[in-house]
């Protein structure tokens, strides 16, 4: 009689894509925050950090990374990495500025549906840009770097504007690649703050991952 065969072991995963070193460091903010409220057993939350818009090829690339590296701590055992949901995060205002090409998601979605286990493709817009986000706690930003909370801030929009707020202690701000330059002074940020100003943007990542009504 053959023997049965094993049922593969099953890893399920969270992952967030983010456009930068910031919204890196606000998303792991965020899901601390949601894991106080909420003990989340049995998923793996990564948040992927991409250097820039998440393109296809930059998501399809780090998804095979994941599967490649739960592979190799879980060698001889037959595996299969489930993508409970997939969170693609990025800037409004890289539309509106033209920087940045709109995407047909809808190809994007059904490509990596079918090269993965994915189950939800998402989206986290960004309105209109992670900067206007840490500006929701703008007074605890200024505290952060030791400035009074009547500094005056000029900027044309948010980016500019938390710019020149570094720029006051002589810090230069880099959203991508100054990870360890801007995370003393994002860590001190109410997250709780911005969440609430941000709801609605975060709707959908609240709901895949069961934290509502908080």
């Amino acid at each position: 009689m053959a023997r049965k065969k094993d049922k593969p072991l099953v890893i399920n995963y969270i992952v967030i894509f983010v456009e930068g070193d910031a919204e890196e460091l606000i998303f792991d903010k965020l899901v601390k925050y949601y894991q106080q409220i909420k003990t989340i057993k049995g998923i793996k939350i990564k948040i992927d950090n991409t250097q820039g818009f998440p393109t296809e090829n930059k998501m399809s690339g780090n998804l095979e990374k994941i599967n490649q590296n739960e592979k190799a701590k879980n060698k001889g055992k037959d595996i299969v990495v489930d993508f409970k949901a997939l969170f693609c995060e990025y800037d409004t205002d890289v539309f509106e500025k033209q920087t940045q090409k709109v995407p047909n998601w809808n190809i994007i979605e059904k490509k990596l549906k079918n090269l993965y286990n994915i189950k939800k493709f998402c989206h986290v817009k960004a309105k209109t840009s992670i900067e206007d986000w840490m500006l929701d706690d703008v007074s605890g930003l200024l505290k952060s770097l030791g400035l009074p909370e009547n500094t005056n801030i000029d900027g044309v929009d948010g980016q500019e504007k938390v710019k020149n707020i570094f720029k006051k202690k002589n810090i230069y701000y880099s959203r991508k690649k100054g990870f360890d330059k801007i995370k003393p002074y994002i860590k001190n940020l109410d997250i709780e703050k911005i969440r609430n100003a941000r709801a609605k943007e975060l709707k959908e990542l609240e709901k895949v991952l069961g934290v509502v009504n908080i």
